[in-house]
This record gives structure tokens, C-alpha cells and sequence, in this order.
């Protein structure tokens, strides 16, 4: 299969997983309008941030007239999780170079990491995963900017009856069920969602990284090599 190919696989397989951030967009867009943000404010806050939850956290802060330190470490706390993402990534793109690597970064998020994890036996090559992840983050940071800008013009369009929040956390589930293929991935998946609950009161979503480190050590420990032992 050709490199466009797996670009092309990549920007279809993400999709699906793009509904469940429209409504979050237009969210982001609506309190952006109400916070007094101009078109350009907003736009620059989407193309330069690009961090859904450090955005809502920022327009909040900034309409309480927080200092901008304060909103600068929020912002910061609450996307630790990249480090975990990136470590996990840098494999694929030890070989590329640094406007590569750079883009990569930018466009890291939660979804195009987990399309990633989810279809990364199909990628026989690093080349092969860096073009499919280019094509998963090219169709996220579209809707992501377009439902935004949405948002921002028109306001929040999608009725709260519709029940849209759980959009987003189901199209995670969709794409773990799959990867479960044995006993030890079922139970660090449930470790992973039982500690998750207990630490979900911690402030700055620190109980997200708390929970994915601990998971993180317990799926080593359970894939250790029974000769070290």
C-alpha cells in the first residue's frame, strides 16, 4: 500500500470519532462570543492552543480576570497527559525531521493518539504510521476549527436533549473495545477505569495522570519477561 494510501486511511478512520467533538466545538465557540472574544482572538486561541479542555479553562479564568500566569499553568496542568501521548509517539517519528516532528506535536490530541493506538497493527511502517497519523490530524484539527468557528457565529446549535457530551468519552470506548484482545488487557482497562472514578475529584484533572501512570506500571509489571523474574 502506497503512503498516501495510509494518509488517506488515517483521515477516514477519524471520521467517526469527529462527532462526538462538534458540540464540544461549538461550545468553545459560544463562550468564546459571550466572553467578548473577537473573531481573530478565537481563531488565534484554536490555531495556536488547540486543546479543547486548556481552552475552556483559559476562557474561564480570563473572563474571572485571572492572571495570566495563573491561566498559563492551568492550561499547562491540564495537558500533562501529552507527555504520556508523546512518549508513546516518538517511536514513530525517531526518523523524521523537525518540521515533522514539530506538526506532530502540535496536532497531538486524545482522539488522533487513540486512533492511532487502536489501528497500529496496520502500520507496518514507521513511515506508514507517521503518514496515517498525518491524516487522522488533519480531519480532527478540521472539524475542531469548523465547529468553533460554527459555534462562535451561531451559537450553540446542538439542543442539550440531543445528549451530545457523551459523544465524546463513547468514541473512546469504541475505539478500546478492540484492543482488548486478552485477559491482562481487560484488566488493566478496568484498573484503568475504577481508578479513574475514585481520583476524578482531583482538581486540574491531575487524577487523569495519576491513573494513567499507575496503569502505565501495572500493565509493565504484568508484561514483564518471566526469564527476568
Amino acid at each position: 500500500m502506497k503512503t498516501q494510501n495510509f494518509f488517506g486511511m488515517g483521515f477516514k478512520l477519524m471520521i467517526p470519532i469527529t462527532t462526538g467533538i462538534i458540540p464540544f466545538g461549538a461550545v468553545v465557540g459560544t463562550l468564546c462570543s459571550e466572553a467578548k472574544f473577537s473573531f481573530f482572538q478565537t481563531l488565534g486561541m484554536n490555531v495556536f492552543v488547540y486543546a479543547g479542555a486548556a481552552q475552556l479553562a483559559a476562557i474561564d479564568l480570563m473572563t474571572r480576570n485571572a492572571l495570566g500566569i495563573v491561566v498559563i499553568i492551568s492550561g499547562l496542568v491540564i495537558n500533562l497527559r501529552f507527555l504520556l501521548y508523546s512518549a508513546a509517539m516518538s517511536p514513530y517519528l525517531q526518523n523524521s525531521g523537525f518540521i515533522s516532528k514539530f506538526f506532530a506535536a502540535h496536532l497531538l490530541t486524545d482522539q488522533s493518539y487513540a486512533v492511532m493506538s487502536a489501528n497500529q497493527d496496520k502500520l507496518p511502517t514507521n513511515k506508514n504510521a507517521v503518514a496515517f497519523y498525518f491524516g487522522a490530524s488533519l480531519c480532527m484539527i478540521l472539524v475542531w476549527q469548523l465547529s468553533v468557528v460554527a459555534g462562535f457565529i451561531f451559537g450553540n446549535f446542538a439542543p442539550a436533549s440531543w445528549g451530545l457530551d457523551y459523544g465524546v468519552p463513547l468514541s473512546f470506548v469504541a475505539l478500546l473495545i478492540p484492543t482488548l484482545k486478552n485477559k491482562k488487557y481487560v484488566f488493566v482497562a478496568a484498573f484503568s477505569a475504577g481508578v479513574s472514578v475514585l481520583l476524578y475529584s482531583l482538581p486540574f484533572k491531575v487524577g487523569l495522570i495519576v491513573t494513567a501512570c499507575l496503569s502505565i506500571m501495572l500493565a509493565a509489571y504484568l508484561s514483564r519477561d518471566k526469564a527476568s523474574s
